[in-house]
């Protein structure tokens, strides 16, 4: 079978045949836009912007140094925040950041963070809007890990380094049950299955997780694709398809496909997605497969909001505050008291 039509082959998902029964229905939270021209300003600017130099350009033929390029020039922009000590480290063989609150000499939690950017693209510092603003709202240690990308490294190198960052916060002193592992778009696909990995290996996971936008089918075929694919200013579809095309997940391999997984111990996990980007239904599923699972995800689902749009947290007061939503999750699961 070849590398595309292996990718393509994921078979029914392990969710529909293993699950429990559970009535309910998931936890699932609709927020609209925030009032006020700040937000309603900013939201157009960020649009437009996208789909003028992001969306536009990010697609074949573009070749991944460009691609990188493209996306470290614009992301570099979104502001850090204040108050936040950022040390660039070694991980093994990985450039890396840790973020930590100025002021806390010996942090108790830790956050290990995993870009998105289609597995090609992004790094530690393009979403450092993100990481830093984490850092500082949960009261914790950020550790952003360079992993290798694609096409020079296919899977599974991107779940290997992701390990390996989380083997780190282990040596570090870190706890399990204090620590959490987030990240966006093709980082919130490790995300899941970086937690798997970790079964496997017999390592204890972590408390909880956060995604962000996270992209489950390489097929990209589900009805918000067909729905939003104009409207999302940011994802090109055939960009998606090239990410997942160069990623090359071996089909017999236990962490090919994350719809296949067994989420029958994934941890409490906070879901946040954009109402009318192109993955918004990547999130829908997870919040209903674990739920068959009696797994506790809670999704939130943000009214005229796209891809990622949490990197625009310091610019864009919605952004910002989906951080902060996202920093009282983990909170809450570490039982911090604010």
């Amino acid at each position: 079978m070849s590398d595309s039509n292996a990718l393509n082959a994921e078979g029914p998902d392990v969710s529909d045949d293993a699950a429990s029964t559970a009535s309910s229905e998931p936890v699932i939270r609709r927020y609209p836009p925030l009032p006020g021209l700040l937000e309603s300003v900013t939201a157009l600017a960020m649009r437009t912007s996208l789909r003028v130099f992001f969306k536009s350009i990010m697609k074949p033929p573009l070749p991944p140094q460009l691609q990188r390029a493209v996306l470290h020039m614009l992301s570099v922009v979104m502001p850090g925040t204040g108050g936040v000590t950022v040390e660039k480290t070694k991980v093994g063989n990985m450039t890396a950041e840790r973020l930590t609150p100025k002021g806390l000499s010996k942090p108790q939690h830790a956050v290990l963070y995993l870009h998105g950017g289609a597995f090609v693209a992004g790094s530690p510092r393009s979403h450092r809007s993100i990481t830093s603003r984490l850092a500082k709202f949960a009261n914790c240690q950020v550790l952003a890990i360079h992993y290798r990308r694609v096409p020079e490294a296919p899977f599974p190198a991107q779940i290997n380094d992701s390990v390996t960052g989380y083997k780190q916060l282990l040596k570090d002193g870190f706890k399990p049950e204090n620590i959490a592992i987030a990240g966006d778009s093709a980082g919130g696909t490790l995300t899941l299955l970086v937690t798997k990995a970790l079964e496997l290996e017999g390592i204890a996971g972590p408390k909880c997780l956060v995604m962000m936008s996270p992209a489950f089918d390489a097929k990209l075929d589900s009805q918000s694709v067909k729905k939003y694919r104009k409207l999302d200013p940011m994802i090109n579809i055939e960009w998606g398809h090239q990410g997942f095309t160069w990623y090359r997940p071996q089909h017999d391999h236990p962490l090919a496909f994350p719809k296949r997984q067994n989420l029958a111990t994934l941890p409490p996990t906070l879901v946040q997605v954009g109402e009318i980007e192109v993955l918004h239904d990547d999130s829908v599923w997870l919040a209903h497969a674990a739920k068959r699972f009696d797994r506790q995800v809670e999704l939130e689902i943000y009214e005229g909001r796209w891809h990622v749009f949490q990197i625009h947290a310091g610019i864009m007061p919605s952004a910002t505050l989906a951080l902060q939503r996202q920093a009282a999750f983990l909170k809450k699961q570490w039982g911090v008291v604010s």
